[in-house]
């Protein structure tokens, strides 16, 4: 614990000095991003609650539609012909284009919730599709044999390897979620939403503003990520 402490200390120490030579415009010292980072917390509230809101949304929609895509992909192999290529070309296409194609398309409101299900999505099918297929077919050929039900060949045998793809899957969403929400809502201009509080800090040139935003954005990614992760894992842990 202590060791993982001196990295912090150190640069807590170095970014007081550096702050001390030059004006808070540039960097403002720690003790004033602190005091900024309470007030935020104190006084913005909503714009967390608005950003907290937009992630829910689009994880709720993310976990719908790709459960449609893997049943879709996995039922029919024309489908997964059509399905696929789709899922790697949006993988692999840079966000600030989805981002620029969003302006264009949707309101302000919805480009966030849109761009964090381009993001995930793929992720999260393609990583289930590849636990389907990792699955050994002889397996499930002698459950087949020996008149398995469905629903125990699913729970015994697929499930627990889905599991084991899913909680990455679900851990790398959420990583990455927080940090495009926050760019898509910055680069669309929401009105409400910490996106718009960064936008408003970078407006008035207030330095202090925009590291309070982003050590609370740590914090919360850090924390959700936290909390669902663990309680995925505690309900799970016989299939990890």
């Amino acid at each position: 614990m202590k060791r993982k402490l001196i990295p912090i200390i150190i640069f807590v120490f170095l970014w007081t000095v550096i702050s001390t030579q030059v004006t808070p415009i540039v960097l403002p010292s720690p003790l004033q991003v602190f005091y900024t980072t309470l007030f935020l917390l104190q006084n913005n509230y909503n714009e967390i609650l608005v950003t907290l809101g937009r992630l829910g949304i689009s994880l709720i929609l993310t976990y719908l539609i790709g459960v449609i895509l893997v049943l879709g992909i996995v039922s029919s192999k024309t489908l997964k012909v059509f399905i696929k290529p789709i899922l790697l070309f949006m993988q692999s296409t840079p966000i600030i284009s989805w981002i620029l194609l969003a302006l264009i398309w949707f309101d302000s409101r919805y480009i966030p919730i849109f761009i964090i299900c381009i993001n995930t999505i793929p992720i999260l099918v393609l990583n289930i599709v590849s636990g389907m297929e990792g699955i050994d077919k002889k397996i499930l050929e002698m459950a087949n044999i020996y008149n398995i039900s469905k629903k125990d060949c699913f729970l015994k045998i697929q499930f627990p390897s889905l599991i084991r793809y899913l909680l990455p899957a679900t851990e790398i969403i959420l990583g990455s979620s927080f940090k495009v929400i926050i760019m898509a809502e910055v680069i669309s201009r929401v009105n409400v939403g910490i996106g718009n509080g960064l936008n408003i800090g970078w407006l008035n040139i207030e330095t202090d503003i925009i590291l309070g935003w982003t050590l609370i954005i740590y914090l919360l990614s850090f924390l959700l990520s936290k909390l669902i992760l663990t309680f995925l894992k505690n309900r799970f842990r016989r299939y990890l």
